[in-house]
């Protein structure tokens, strides 16, 4: 895709596409209502008859308003949009760019934008409409109608940036995102596989034509290329939507008996995905996991010493976690697409839960690194809690991840919330059949426990053998 249109096409999803709509709108009404008022028609008259006596008494004073409508609005426009990005800006700085990208994905920013432009828009070509004899009332009017609402949006419109601004509902913005985006991707993991079923042999790659993150892969495209081949074909992806590649890089392998039906095929992969420069969150569901993960290890970490938003971002993953976990289980088994009618001879490497997992994982090296107990308290609840709605396999994983950050627990002092959490750990890893890494937790809650009542250093909290 060429980077002009690649960047059009990104804005317009992200932002413009709603301010556009209502600017169009707002000129629309301006040619429509000079229409209507050419042809001297309509229920609304006696209307128009009041406002002229009383308000738009001659075409000189229409002329006047609508000039003070016009500049007035784009006078506050201006610094109320100024004071925003300030604003915006300051929140970044705490939060990361997350918030720029967030703020601009409200469907009510649009929709405040888009009004503020449109009306400005409306005023001039009205404006533009005075010529004595000439005296456009209803114009006006509308116009003075949607100066006084625009007032009032002012007010919502500073009001909703203040309320965005609130490190929870950021993350929480996110965290529904990243469900909405969870749900378009699965018909995506419904038609394909999660493993290859025909044996590896010489394979015809798929080489990125560019570089750029993994956006879409259109499987209609593909399902069309493989009903060319002749015989047995599998499409193998290598990287999963979201993924960075760059030029040249292997993409994915196609497996076939016969040779011109893996050129054939691979011609049509490559036709099939899609390729931009910045990763999309209404479809990417690891980039939301990715967005949490950043704006926690920002607030966790010494940089900023912040529990509140990594709490609140611990909360949020524990969410999707469950979610995820019981939608897993519902669709009957590990591979979500072994039973749907429509699967495709294509294997998809999700990695959506490997990626949720390493957040958590990440998490608790932070806050063992700030030494902040109840961001760790709050990651090992979370297992303590969501062990048993998992499959055996995340099951073993989760074993895994709190192996691989029990070290860090030494750097931690033994908290009243954070004994409860690993006693209750524990007592759910015993429940789940993870008798190993419950006993060395159990283990090594007993070696931090003898800390308590004694003075210590960071390095001497824990006693060495």
């Amino acid at each position: 895709m060429h980077p002009l249109r690649d960047s059009v096409r990104q804005a317009f999803a992200s932002f413009l596409a709603v301010p556009t709509a209502v600017i169009v709108a707002f000129v629309l009404l301006a040619f429509g209502s000079y229409a209507v008022e050419r042809t001297g028609t309509g229920w609304f008259r006696p209307v128009l008859g009041y406002m002229e006596a009383h308000v738009f008494g001659d075409p000189e004073a229409t002329s006047t308003l609508l000039g003070t409508i016009a500049t007035g609005v784009i006078t506050i426009t201006s610094i109320t949009f100024s004071l925003l990005l300030l604003a915006l800006q300051q929140s970044a700085g705490s939060l990361t760019h997350q918030v720029f990208d967030q703020f601009l994905r409200r469907r009510s920013n649009q929709v405040y934008f888009g009004f503020f432009v449109g009306l400005t828009l409306y005023a001039l070509i009205t404006l533009a409409t005075v010529a004595p004899p000439f005296n456009p009332v209803l114009g006006a009017t509308l116009a003075l109608v949607a100066t006084v609402g625009a007032l009032y949006v002012l007010l919502l419109l500073i009001y909703s940036t203040i309320n965005q601004m609130r490190p929870g509902e950021i993350i929480k913005t996110i965290h529904d995102h990243t469900l909405r985006a969870r749900q378009r991707q699965l018909p995506l993991l419904r038609r394909t596989r999660r493993a290859a079923r025909l044996p590896a042999g010489d394979e015809t790659p798929v080489l990125a034509p560019h570089d750029g993150y993994l956006q879409r892969i259109d499987l209609d495209t593909i399902a069309a290329s493989l009903r060319q081949a002749q015989a047995p074909v599998e499409i193998v992806f290598e990287v999963p939507i979201g993924a960075y590649v760059a030029y040249h890089d292997r993409v994915a392998g196609v497996r076939a008996e016969r040779g011109d039906d893996a050129i054939r095929v691979a011609a049509g992969v490559e036709g099939a995905i899609r390729l931009g420069r910045q990763r999309d969150i209404v479809t990417d569901p690891a980039y939301g996991i990715e967005q949490l993960t950043t704006i926690a290890w920002r607030s966790v970490s010494t940089s900023q010493q912040n529990p509140a938003p990594g709490i609140a971002t611990v909360h949020n993953l524990h969410d999707l976690l469950v979610r995820w976990a019981i939608a897993g289980r519902d669709e009957s088994g590990d591979d979500i697409g072994d039973q749907d009618e429509a699967e495709l001879p294509v294997v998809y490497p999700d990695d959506v839960m490997m990626r949720l997992f390493g957040a958590f994982e990440s998490l608790a090296v932070v806050a063992s690194e700030s030494m902040q107990a109840q961001v760790y308290a709050q990651i090992v609840r979370t297992f303590a809690l969501a062990i048993g709605e998992l499959a055996r396999p995340d099951q073993r994983r989760t074993g895994d991840l709190l192996l691989r950050t029990l070290p860090g627990l030494g750097d931690h002092v033994l908290t009243t919330e954070l004994d409860d959490a690993l006693t209750g750990l524990v007592a759910s890893l015993e429940r789940a059949d993870c008798r190993d890494v419950a006993e060395a937790f159990r283990v090594a809650r007993a070696g931090l426990a003898g800390s308590i009542g004694t003075l210590n250093s960071r390095a001497t909290r824990v006693p060495t053998a």
